[in-house]
């Protein structure tokens, strides 16, 4: 199973095909998920419905919409962000009539990173969009989405996707419970996950952070591996945070809802260590020590910093 077949199996997917279907598909499509993978494989499956009247079907025009080639699914931004040239370019690309099909369907990709005056030049158009022209635009983060765009837009949040089927996806690999796991129901986070060699190395070593580590004397250590891992941080310190909220379910619905059940034990021995307080305080240390890192503050200081923190509060707020 791959990610084409997933997504063509999703309630999501077989909805939008049904409207296609029936011809009640909006012309302005707004697709939110912080799958940024995800989404940009359903853009492309749900421009080729569109083509289709509502089919999947591998003829032309699959083959070239999956190579970005199709003359009438363009795909914006062309860099990492929509510009203003972007979108001055997409509302003059859209008075162009299709030249393959008798439909024109433009593609816009994480709209959330584009500036305000990139998202106004798009209002018109999206309001009142030309025949046979559709707009397929994808969003992680509706706040940094302007109101005026949500309110042009049929709006659509897709639905994270079962572990099993993630699974699936990543047959093959040793790591595939853990890394599906970690991914929380994002298949393209879980497909990136995959290349790492160190995944393992990286949950343990979270793991520990929250279970082993007891003391102040123990920080010079925990730096010194935290450093070892310094290029997936992020990915470590997100970790940090799954394994807290699971401590937080086991003391408030006995983990119903676990992000990794097979560490039940280990966690369950932890839980009286940490206030619901405690939790919500370290939680927003971790925040802080994010945002000093996106600043590219001083990494040794920052991780010094976070764990002494843990610490702390994890004993003041007993």
């Amino acid at each position: 199973m791959d990610i084409i077949d997933i997504i063509k199996n999703t309630k999501d997917f077989q909805n939008l095909c049904e409207e296609i279907k029936k011809q009640n598909i909006s012309k302005s499509i707004l697709l939110f998920s912080k799958d940024s993978v995800y989404a940009d494989m359903f853009s492309k499956l749900l421009a080729l419905a569109i083509l289709n009247d509502g089919e999947i079907v591998e003829n032309e025009n699959y083959f070239k919409v999956m190579a970005d080639s199709h003359p009438d699914v363009k795909i914006y931004p062309q860099k990492d962000k929509l510009l203003v040239a972007d979108s001055e370019d997409i509302v003059m690309e859209s008075f162009i009539k299709p030249i393959f099909s008798d439909k024109k369907i433009f593609i816009i990709r994480n709209i959330d990173n584009s500036m305000e005056s990139a998202q106004n030049k798009l209002l018109k158009v999206l309001e009142e969009p030309p025949q046979n022209v559709y707009f397929i635009i994808t969003c992680a983060n509706s706040n940094l989405l302007l109101p005026t765009i949500k309110s042009r837009c049929n709006k659509f949040e897709l639905a994270k996707i079962d572990q099993t089927l993630i699974e699936k996806v990543l047959n093959g690999s040793e790591d595939a419970c853990l890394i599906s796991s970690v991914c929380d129901g994002l298949l393209g986070k879980a497909l990136e996950i995959s290349k790492k060699d160190n995944i393992k190395e990286i949950f343990s070593l979270a793991l520990s952070i929250i279970t082993k580590m007891k003391s102040s004397k123990m920080v010079l250590n925990y730096s010194n591996k935290i450093l070892a891992v310094k290029d997936d941080i992020n990915l470590l310190i997100e970790i940090v945070c799954m394994i807290l909220e699971d401590i937080l379910y086991l003391k408030v619905n006995n983990g119903e809802k676990l992000h990794f059940n097979d560490y039940k034990n280990e966690l369950n021995d932890v839980k009286d260590e940490y206030s619901i307080k405690a939790i919500c305080e370290i939680q927003n240390t971790i925040n802080k020590a994010l945002k000093e890192l996106s600043y590219n503050g001083n990494l040794i200081l920052i991780i010094e910093n976070l764990l002494l923190n843990i610490l702390e509060v994890k004993y003041i707020c007993k």
